[in-house]
Parts: structure tokens; C-alpha cells; sequence
């Protein structure tokens, strides 16, 4: 696909990276982190918009902007920049593949200033298809059995549901801003009647439920009947 003159193949659902410039545009100019990067299509993105943009990946060779550097990283190791370096910093779908998230959230905190934003995208495990599949099948995606000889591209193997993702972020000093989601799931609709009665549930629950198990997000219209992944915004606190 085509973004500002380059052509890139992006991994990650198409209308995450648009979904995330449309919010930038509107954000004070700074510095960016992109990890993982991918091909670079966000870094590209932000780039144009004047952001200063460094990128990080654990296959570098993948990335096609030579106007923006790039270093080798791995989400589940120290992450290869100084504490405060950063005004931003995107995940894009890539809480889903590491060890560690609670590690991974801790280092985007570390290097990001006081304030500073991090963006991550993850696949929704908590609308309502993913919680009958996890009935059903007794798991939310397909395995991804270990590939000795690709230990570092296993797919999705942490998939967390919204609050235990939340409970990772605050722990790493976050705090979540905004949740969105890359599209309405149409083929979901039918499903409306049960998010009804999950709503009422919620309801009935009330305090106890929003202070134990966070059911006011967890089973807010906006994921309940969200898309396929979900996009997080959290403000570093401390």
C-alpha cells in the first residue's frame, strides 16, 4: 500500500496506523518512538507530519525509511535508549508477541518523559466473539506452537483480556487516556441482545463490580462490540 509517495506492507490491521496519525495531527510536535516498527509505514507517517522519529525493531531489515535511523530491539529485553528520551512511543500490535508484558510496558515507561503518551494496538480479546470462542474452544485464538527455528516470530502467544492489559500498564506507571477501535465489528450486531444482558449485569453490580473487576470498561459498548484489535492511550504518571 501507497502512504506518502512509498509503498509498504504493514502486518498490522490497516486502520490502525490512519486511526493513530488522525490523533497525532492534533498533538504538540516531539519526539516519536515507533517499536516495533515493521516495514516503517507509522514511522513514515509521523515523519510527514514533523515529528523526529527513531524506530526500533528485532528484524531491521524489514524497515524502508532511510531518512529515519533504526536499531535493533527486542520488546522483551532493555530496550536500547536512555531513560526520558521520548515525548511519544507506539506498539503497534505488539503486546500480543512478547514474554513478558509487564516487562515490555515498564521499558515504554522508562523511556518515555514525565507525561509522555504510549499508543499500543492488541488484538480485542475481550469483545464478545472472542469471550463465546473462549467458551467454545477453550481458548481465544488458535495455538501457535514453538518454532525452535523462529523462536522470536511466534505469533500471538500473550493474550491478555482488557483488564488484566490494564492492570500491566498501571503497574508500569501508566495511566489509560483513550480506548479506541479500528472498526465496528458488523457480524457481531447479531450478538446485541447478549451485550445487553451483560450490560444490565454490569449495572446491577455496580461499585463492586467497577472496583474489582473493572466491568465498567471491560464491558463498555466500545469493547463488548469493538473490532478486531483495540487501540490503547495511556499517559505516563510516575
Amino acid at each position: 500500500m501507497q502512504v506518502y509517495g512509498r509503498e509498504f506492507q504493514a502486518a498490522s490491521l490497516n486502520e490502525i496506523h490512519y486511526i493513530i496519525l488522525e490523533t497525532m495531527k492534533k498533538m504538540p510536535k516531539g519526539k516519536v518512538l515507533d517499536f516495533p516498527a515493521g516495514t516503517g509505514r507509522l514511522s513514515w507517517m509521523l515523519h510527514n507530519e514533523g515529528f523526529d522519529v527513531a524506530a526500533a525493531d528485532i528484524g531491521t531489515h524489514w524497515f524502508c525509511n532511510p531518512e529515519i535511523p533504526i536499531v535493533k530491539g527486542d520488546l522483551d529485553s532493555r530496550f536500547p535508549f536512555a531513560d526520558g528520551s521520548f515525548d511519544y512511543a507506539f506498539c503497534v500490535d505488539g503486546p500480543e508477541h512478547v514474554e513478558n508484558m509487564y516487562h515490555t510496558f515498564r521499558e515504554f515507561s522508562r523511556i518515555l518523559k514525565s507525561g509522555g503518551l504510549f499508543t499500543m494496538s492488541y488484538p480485542n480479546y475481550s469483545n464478545l466473539e472472542s469471550r463465546l470462542r473462549n467458551i467454545f474452544y477453550g481458548v481465544l485464538e488458535p495455538v501457535e506452537p514453538y518454532a525452535e527455528t523462529d523462536c522470536k516470530n511466534n505469533g500471538h502467544i500473550n493474550r491478555p483480556p482488557y483488564p488484566l492489559l490494564k492492570m500491566a500498564l498501571e503497574y508500569a506507571g501508566f495511566s489509560i487516556e483513550k480506548i479506541q477501535s479500528e472498526k465496528i465489528k458488523y457480524n457481531q450486531l447479531f450478538l446485541a441482545p447478549l451485550a445487553v444482558i451483560i450490560i444490565i449485569f454490569t449495572w446491577i453490580k455496580g461499585e463492586k463490580g467497577k472496583k474489582k473487576y473493572w466491568l465498567d470498561e471491560t464491558n463498555s459498548w466500545k469493547i463488548l462490540m469493538g473490532g478486531n484489535g483495540l487501540i490503547i492511550t495511556a499517559k505516563k504518571i510516575r
